[in-house]
């Protein structure tokens, strides 16, 4: 069976599902926007002691496509729930918990359609998640007829993936820039999933250029350091960016340190 193709910027520009009142925090996906995390206030979310800052929302309340920085306070727990349309965060601090094992800083992970998982952190941690961003894609049936209806509800599911800071290589990105390497943390090509996921250093003076492909858009979010872009000014630690399709970014990290980012290109 073949995987039917799909452009991820069209389908983030659908209109949300989901019952409630539709929300819209910077989601016009054809503009760069940028937000520094670390001058926002902390809210509340519907679980205590567990806060969050909010930097993209596409849907309703608390079930439509969201990308936030979240903080659990020092032996906060969760309920067990499922992810609709995946998961997918790496620890900035902290530990992180759920019935897989105990996740420290750098630790990536995405957990798809079907993982369900009761989190909790006793030290306390930080996390950027971006959640019902990584559905999982259902198979072209075989067949045709009344069976195709039976058939057209099977699907491909991701892999729970784990990615720790000792695993994977920094690889050399020719083209990007100068001493630019990348460590892929994220992809499934071979099961039909255009997105990816990625750790990415840049040099102290060094500037990154990338394109974004048509029909895709790019989250980044600095870890550490400092970047540059003409369009948005220096972007410190904690500052969140999304590329639009077919723009062609450039980074500088001109910061004085090299810089770390988180990439998600989807």
């Amino acid at each position: 069976r073949e995987v039917q193709p799909h452009a991820r910027a069209k389908s983030y520009k659908a209109a949300p599902g989901g019952k409630g009142e539709l929300l819209a925090l910077n989601s016009d996906f054809d503009k760069i926007v940028a937000v520094d995390t670390s001058k926002m206030d902390w809210v509340p979310s519907p679980m205590p002691n567990v806060e969050r800052k909010r930097v993209f929302l596409h849907g309703t309340k608390e079930a439509g496509k969201v990308t936030s920085v979240v903080r659990y306070a020092s032996g906060s727990r969760f309920h067990k729930h499922p992810h609709p349309e995946g998961e997918e965060f790496l620890v900035l601090s902290g530990v992180f918990s759920d019935h897989s094992g105990d996740y420290g800083p750098m630790t990536y992970c995405m957990n798809p359609e079907g993982f369900e998982h009761a989190p909790s952190s006793e030290p306390g941690c930080e996390i950027i998640v971006r959640l019902r961003q990584h559905p999982n894609l259902a198979e072209e049936p075989n067949t045709k007829g009344w069976l195709s209806w039976l058939f057209s509800r099977s699907q491909k599911p991701r892999t729970h993936t784990v990615i720790a800071p000792e695993d994977g290589s920094w690889v050399g990105m020719a083209g990007w820039g100068k001493g630019v390497t990348r460590k892929l943390l994220y992809e499934e090509t071979s099961k039909g999933y255009e997105d990816s996921t990625w750790l990415e250093r840049i040099p102290r003076g060094t500037t990154r250029k990338r394109v974004i492909p048509q029909g895709m858009i790019e989250e980044v979010f600095v870890v550490e350091g400092m970047v540059s872009n003409p369009s948005i000014g220096p972007q410190q630690k904690g500052a969140w960016v999304r590329h639009a399709e077919g723009e062609s970014v450039v980074l500088s990290a001109d910061g004085g340190s090299e810089a770390t980012l988180y990439a998600v290109p989807c």
